[in-house]
């Protein structure tokens, strides 16, 4: 597929683009009073001064482009009055994400991203012509990258990556459009050399291994009270936290619990929080039929001593759940749901373990693995049974989850050396000489 041809597909789709969009109003997929922003057009005023450009498609994207806005305020950027950041997204989650640092003092201005037709990019771009453009992760618009290096705009791939459905497109259908879009931009900083040598051979010239940004994101905030009330009951217990379990994955803590049981095994509490808390009731149905009890935090519950199960049913609260834990789980990896980020269990210092689907988080957990900080049970025809003896082997080993958790905690650290090079990289680009300056959050 060539530039022209992908051109000729948007001159089609702008016939369809009202009718699409109304859809996605009525499903809540769009913000009804910024339709226009998909076209390019914007409401706001572009702000006197240098303006850096982060695009990020949803909240992991728009976390990754967080952590390396931080990083650059970190080291100078944003200080002086005249330095800001435009942060565009796709979806409305991460626009929320977005909005709320900014009211706690980000300097910058939120914008969905115009859709990838020529005429919308253009719009877009001559209205806030940004000093520099970076495209986090793997949201590759052609047009979106295309004209905005032919604007000269010095334009990033940071923290890029692909997952290997994405290779095979690039590499095979999309190769003319891959070599006419990744040729031209200033630098790819990918997440692994792996990821790099993918850049190299669609095109990219200037290319480095870093890391991955999500690798870096906020650490959440915690709890004490709620900690406080988790912990009172729980003397001489091992908590097992199961964080953003999918369906299917709840089935394996309750297998855990029956080997525990077997094992006369009462020192131990597995701690479930769904990725999506609507799975609640389904979930507290699957424990309670398997012959165990339940308690709920959204019915402002905690566990007692002789319990095996809670069920994390709110929002908000990962970060206590995870200080509270001797073991994360990070679910997503054990079915084929691509996996979430070990980054904030990493920055807690807490072991991890994973399954083998970790195609949205590969740069961080090959990361923690190498440390020492997590463990990944590879695909095989006992992939369960292995990884729940896995888990098993270590709740009854204390002192290797201790060396686990410095590991972590080491590695994440590491994680955060790897961007402030890249935002130093990005500052270098754009002339401003770094300062130091206290940790920006």
């Amino acid at each position: 597929m060539s530039l022209t041809t992908y051109n000729l597909i948007w001159n089609f789709l702008e016939l369809i683009l009202p009718n699409y969009l109304e859809r996605r109003k009525k499903s809540g997929k769009e913000d009804i009073h910024r339709i226009h922003e998909r076209y390019g057009i914007s409401k706001k005023n572009r702000p006197a001064g240098t303006l850096v450009w982060l695009h990020g498609t949803s909240v992991g994207e728009s976390v990754a482009a967080l952590a390396l806005a931080n990083s650059m305020r970190k080291n100078g950027y944003g200080n002086n009055g005249n330095e800001y950041f435009l942060l565009t997204t796709n979806t409305i989650t991460a626009a929320k994400l977005i909005k709320d640092k900014i009211k706690k003092g980000l300097p910058a201005i939120h914008q969905y991203h115009p859709y990838d037709h020529p005429k919308f990019v253009s719009k877009f771009l001559d209205h806030w012509q940004p000093n520099m453009a970076v495209f986090l992760e793997s949201d590759f618009w052609p047009n979106l990258i295309y004209l905005t290096t032919k604007t000269k705009i010095p334009t990033i791939l940071a923290s890029s990556q692909m997952s290997e459905k994405s290779a095979r497109f690039w590499g095979s259908l999309g190769i003319f459009l891959a070599k006419k879009i990744f040729s031209n931009v200033t630098q790819v900083l990918a997440v692994d050399p792996k990821q790099a040598n993918l850049f190299k051979k669609l095109g990219a010239k200037n290319i480095k291994s870093l890391t991955s940004l999500k690798s870096i994101a906020e650490k959440p905030v915690i709890n004490q009270n709620y900690i406080y009330n988790l912990k009172k009951n729980l003397f001489k217990k091992k908590i097992l936290l199961a964080a953003s379990t999918h369906q299917g994955e709840e089935e394996l803590m309750i297998k855990l619990a029956f080997l525990l049981r077997q094992n006369s095994n009462d020192k131990v509490l597995i701690i479930i929080a769904p990725r999506h808390i609507k799975r609640s009731l389904a979930i507290q149905n699957l424990v309670k039929s398997a012959g165990f009890d339940i308690m709920c935090r959204s019915k402002g519950e905690f566990p007692s001593k002789s319990d095996q199960f809670y069920l994390s049913d709110t929002m908000g609260e990962m970060g206590s759940l995870i200080e509270v834990s001797d073991l994360i789980f990070v679910a997503g990896s054990m079915v084929p749901a691509g996996g979430h980020s070990p980054s904030e269990a990493a920055q807690f210092g807490k072991p991890v373990i994973m399954g083998p689907h970790s195609e949205k988080c590969d740069a961080q957990i090959k990361d923690l693995v190498w440390s020492g900080g997590a463990i990944q049970i590879e695909k095989s025809q006992d992939l369960n049974s292995n990884f729940i003896q896995e888990i098993n082997v270590l709740l009854n080993n204390p002192q290797k989850l201790e060396d686990m958790g410095k590991n972590s905690l080491i590695a994440s650290g590491y994680a955060q050396q790897r961007a402030d090079e890249a935002s130093l990289y990005l500052l270098d680009l754009l002339k401003i000489k770094p300062n130091k300056h206290e940790n920006v959050k």
